[in-house]
């Protein structure tokens, strides 16, 4: 019922025209840090068809990190392999930073080289949260999503976390957002998305960390003081062909 619910919504076209589509690091990698190949396929395959739908399409993708650092781990697994067995014992620690300095480039060049075979050209916009403070870098930020969008590409955007100021890339919650979710909260609202749907391997929104027993599914948000502004909240929608499911979150 739900999903024809979303379905139907979608398919309003006086409602829905620009979307803003959220991918987790489960989405995009496999457990051991790999790159789900065939999962990327088949987001990429979906995405043209929303084109091809005459659908604006923005992607916000996390991934970088979990690239980054299984490259880095097995350029020192190479290097270990001439080592001495003490020199093996010890722990390889890698900055999150680093990882994403190493990963972002390989993850977009994978994009690049799936939607090339379906005859799409993608953008890369990598931001950080210091850009939004400023009203100039909001307005040329929505100018140049506008004219790329009018030219039927598709943005791909990432916080650039190799220099990003935040101390803890995960768990420092200050300043205008803190994770790729937010993140796309953030660009959904400046660009004047229709639609914002971040797709992970969690149920939903929750009113506080999933692992909580205490956190609550969010099927719904009235904006304090305004009643009329109402946020309305899917979850659990099963998304993926050939094998490979996610969850997808939805906000309208």
């Amino acid at each position: 019922m739900e999903q024809d619910i979303v379905r139907a919504f979608l398919e309003d076209r006086n409602v829905i025209k620009r979307l803003v589509i959220k991918v987790g690091t489960a989405v995009v990698t496999e457990k051991d840090g790999r790159i789900a190949l065939e999962r990327l396929q088949v987001l990429c395959e979906k995405l043209k068809e929303l084109r091809s739908q005459e659908y604006e399409v923005m992607l916000v993708t996390s991934g970088g990190v979990a690239l980054g650092r299984q490259v880095l781990r097995d350029r020192i697994s190479v290097h270990n392999s001439s080592c001495s067995s003490a020199d093996l014992q010890k722990p390889a620690e890698l900055d999150g930073k680093a990882c994403a300095a190493v990963g972002q480039p390989d993850l977009v060049a994978l994009f690049k080289t799936v939607f090339s075979e379906e005859d799409v050209t993608e953008a890369q916009c990598l931001v950080t949260e210091s850009d939004f403070r400023g009203k100039d870098f909001q307005r040329q930020l929505k100018e140049t999503v506008d004219h790329l969008l009018s030219l039927k590409t598709i943005p791909i955007f990432n916080e650039n976390d190799a220099v990003s100021t935040r101390t803890d890339l995960y768990e420092d919650s200050s300043g205008i957002f803190w994770d790729n979710d937010s993140l796309a909260a953030i660009l959904a609202k400046q660009l004047k998305s229709d639609l914002l749907i971040l797709m992970s391997d969690v149920k939903g929104l929750y009113s506080g960390p999933p692992s909580d027993t205490n956190s609550e599914l969010i099927h719904s948000y009235i904006h304090k003081g305004v009643a009329s502004r109402r946020s309305h909240f899917w979850s659990k929608i099963k998304s993926g062909t050939r094998g490979n499911g996610c969850e997808s979150k939805g906000c309208c």
